[in-house]
């Protein structure tokens, strides 16, 4: 009796484990159903996945240091501009960009130009009787010269791929200084005069168009409207071609 009881002992035992076994393969199976999805025969687990979308990695191209050799459109026959040394030095102390495409951004920004035109002969500029104009000088004159300086805010378009990058648009410009000054030689020291309230425009803008690849560009740019009031002085516009740091 001790024996036929151990073996029934033993067989309730096996009975359970299997019933266990069977349970559990039931309950991963039917976990398996009720997670994936069949198809053809087979089964395919679905994942799903809530992940923040990533900013894209735009930087703009417009802050750094910036020389150009600068011109003059409109000039009258009788002055000659001095081109080789004639430019316009600009620090772009910081822009702004905001993506909108993994290749596009718009840019905006803050900046400073210091421009300055040289004229050959004996020819300056001052304003007479709120009209700006050149004039003649009997005297000798070492230099002549009119100095701009700007304040620039930006608004471009840029588009880049890898390290090559190309943008464009206008560049607002709001004077904050300026005038002529005349130096005249008289064989034993040189004088200066000094020109003010030229009639320039407080707030123009010009076309800026700048590529370049990596830390280094070349850009080009034109003022579309007269450096000086309508009515109040030439209409001279201003263009010029340089290089870029940054």
């Amino acid at each position: 009796m001790k024996h036929l009881y151990g073996k029934k002992t033993i067989i309730t035992i096996l009975s359970c484990a299997v019933m266990f076994s069977a349970n559990t393969v039931f309950a991963q199976e039917h976990t398996r159903e009720n997670s994936t999805v069949m198809f053809d025969g087979s089964f395919y687990d679905l994942v799903f996945s809530w992940k923040k979308k990533r900013p894209i990695a735009v930087e703009s191209h417009w802050a750094g240091l910036s020389f150009a050799f600068s011109g003059l459109k409109g000039l009258p026959n009788t002055v000659d501009l001095a081109s080789e040394r004639s430019y316009s030095i600009s620090w772009n102390v910081n822009d702004y960009e905001v993506p909108i495409h993994p290749h596009w951004l718009l840019v905006s920004g803050i900046g400073f130009d210091w421009t300055r035109f040289h004229f050959s002969g004996n020819v300056g500029l001052q304003n007479r009787d709120g009209y700006t104009d050149f004039f003649s000088d009997d005297r000798t004159l070492k230099d002549s010269k009119l100095l701009i300086y700007y304040g620039k805010i930006p608004l471009l378009l840029e588009y880049q791929t890898g390290k090559f990058y190309i943008q464009g648009g206008v560049e607002g410009l709001v004077k904050l200084y300026s005038k002529s000054r005349i130096e005249i030689n008289d064989g034993r020291r040189t004088s200066k005069e000094d020109f003010r309230d030229l009639k320039i425009h407080p707030v123009n803008m010009r076309f800026f168009l700048h590529t370049g690849f990596a830390k280094f560009g070349v850009f080009g740019y034109y003022q579309p409207f007269s450096i000086f009031k309508q009515g109040r002085g030439p209409e001279l516009r201003s263009f010029g071609v340089g290089i870029s740091l940054y």
